[in-house]
Order: C-alpha cells, then sequence, then structure tokens
C-alpha cells in the first residue's frame, strides 16, 4: 500500500474550493507543510504533514513536481474511501471508473483494515 510506519498517523481527505491554479495551491500546501514541520529530504519517511493535491477540476497533469490526478490515488484505500462518499458518481478521468468502482478493485483485507474516526470537529 505504500508508506508504513510504526508511528500512528491520520489519512485525511477533503474538498475544498480555490481560486488558487494547481501549482499555486501546491505552493500553498508545502507552505503549510513547512510551516507545521515538515522537511523534504527526499527521502520517503515519517513527517509531520504531508498535504497532496489528488484532484483538480478534471485536469490531467504529469510532472515532476504535481501529478493530476494524484499518481497513486487509485492504489490507496485510504483515499478512494472518502473520495467514494464525496464524489459519488465522479469517475477518475483518465481510468474513467468511479471512485467506488476503484475501491472495488482494491483487496478486501485492505479496505476492511481502514478505521472510519467520523467527522472531523473543528469547533
Amino acid at each position: 500500500m505504500g508508506f508504513s510506519s510504526d508511528k500512528y498517523f491520520y489519512n485525511l481527505v477533503a474538498e475544498i474550493k480555490t481560486s488558487h491554479s494547481p501549482w499555486a495551491l501546491l505552493f500553498c500546501l508545502w507552505q503549510i507543510e513547512l510551516k507545521y514541520g515538515r522537511r523534504r529530504t527526499g527521502e520517503i519517511t515519517d513527517r509531520s504533514l504531508d498535504l497532496d493535491i489528488l484532484l483538480y477540476e478534471g485536469i490531467v497533469l504529469n510532472s515532476s513536481l504535481l501529478s493530476l490526478p494524484h499518481k497513486r490515488l487509485y492504489e490507496r484505500s485510504f483515499v478512494l474511501i472518502p473520495l467514494a462518499e464525496l464524489l459519488p458518481h465522479e469517475k477518475h478521468p483518465m481510468l474513467k471508473k468511479t471512485y467506488k468502482e476503484l475501491l472495488f478493485e482494491r483487496p478486501t483485507s485492505e479496505r476492511e483494515a481502514i478505521k472510519d474516526l467520523g467527522p472531523l470537529c473543528l469547533e
């Protein structure tokens, strides 16, 4: 499934509205990560915060710094579960399958390992 750690961490998906371009949004996310202690070393390791752009208005983009949709989105149950809930009829712009369809292509054991902690309360 990708990165693993013996430390607990949370994976969240949020839908946001922005007037920023994908590149400007990426820069903003990097600034937030930096503010909260993230240091990009090029190594895949534990990090204080990891913010990714998963999708952006159906745009398909592939560069060394930004891929849209996120290049491993379809392999990650922890991303597909909330995407299927947030965007029930939306299709992956390249694979032309709904996120629910992509989710059910993942191993059952992987889907069942995801714990739903309920809604995030920001009050």
